[in-house]
């Protein structure tokens, strides 16, 4: 599965819609492996285990039919944009574009999960509650044993790791790219964690009051602000000063790509294209 990541760039973003699965069989196998962690979190009854089963296949279906296609179509347009340099506005409608996809697919799931949470008892929603903390204070122990200087670095590598997926080797004057964009990275960190701690402490409340309110407008609504990364008008400034930075940032980056990287990029982009439109056959 892909790393956790409070951003996404425009590729990535697309592939993330595919839950972080890299390959086909990965893909195909969904419904079971999403069934299998459900059940081994909260130990599903018999009749929770059918229906979650039904709803997987259900959205696994509409993802390969609706969903594949569009992202495919995408993958296309930001190949034949990348044959040359990107304009601001062709960054911004694909990032747009990427929003929409990764949005339609998380409210895909989100009747399947409403009635799944309606359907727990006091006892599956402890569980589930419990393991969600549980792997917060592991993702939050994992970063607090990183210095200031660490994280950084890690970012920054883990920004050029990425790049280079899609390019190949990075130049040497492609690296203060990458600095520079950990650099906002570890300026918004505050405002990412207050973003994601008001996110995770509403989906808390979902489960705890699940029977009093409803539970689908609610997960519904939620969704909404994740894909937007909102969480109240105090973090809107920060977060679009963020956003605006990153959309410089890639413009930049797109432009600073010689001839081979950006041959190798349409490369990459026109074989997942066509990946993904044999997995959708």
């Amino acid at each position: 599965m892909a790393r956790s990541r409070f951003r996404y760039g425009l590729i990535g973003g697309l592939l993330l819609i595919l839950t972080g699965c890299t390959t086909e069989l990965a893909y195909n196998t969904l419904p079971f492996w999403i069934h299998y962690y459900i059940d081994d979190i909260v130990n599903l009854r018999p009749e929770q285990s059918r229906q979650v089963k039904v709803d997987l296949d259900k959205i696994q279906q509409w993802h390969r039919t609706h969903e594949l296609p569009a992202i495919a179509e995408r993958l296309g347009l930001i190949a034949t944009h990348s044959t040359e340099r990107h304009t601001m506005a062709q960054l911004r409608d694909h990032q747009e574009a990427v929003k929409a996809r990764i949005h339609a697919t998380l409210q895909a799931f989100v009747p399947a999960t409403a009635r799944l949470l309606d359907s727990f008892d006091d006892q599956q929603a402890q569980a589930l509650t419990q393991w969600m903390e549980d792997e917060i204070q592991k993702a939050t122990e994992r970063r607090a044993k990183r210095s200031q200087d660490e994280q950084f670095a890690y970012q920054r590598d883990d920004l050029e790791e990425d790049t280079e997926e899609w390019i190949g080797s990075a130049a040497r004057h492609q690296q203060p790219l990458f600095a520079e964009m950990a650099e906002y990275q570890q300026a918004a960190m505050p405002t990412f964690r207050q973003v994601r701690e008001r996110l995770v402490s509403r989906l808390f409340a979902i489960i705890k009051n699940r029977q009093s309110i409803d539970t689908e407008a609610a997960l519904s609504e939620w969704v909404d602000d994740v894909v937007a990364w909102r969480a109240g008008p105090e973090t809107e400034t920060e977060m679009a000063i963020y956003r605006s930075r990153r959309l410089d940032w890639l413009l930049r980056l797109d432009r600073s790509l010689d001839e081979d990287q950006r041959s190798q990029l349409v490369d990459n982009l026109i074989e997942w294209q066509t990946r993904l439109n044999e997995m959708n056959r």
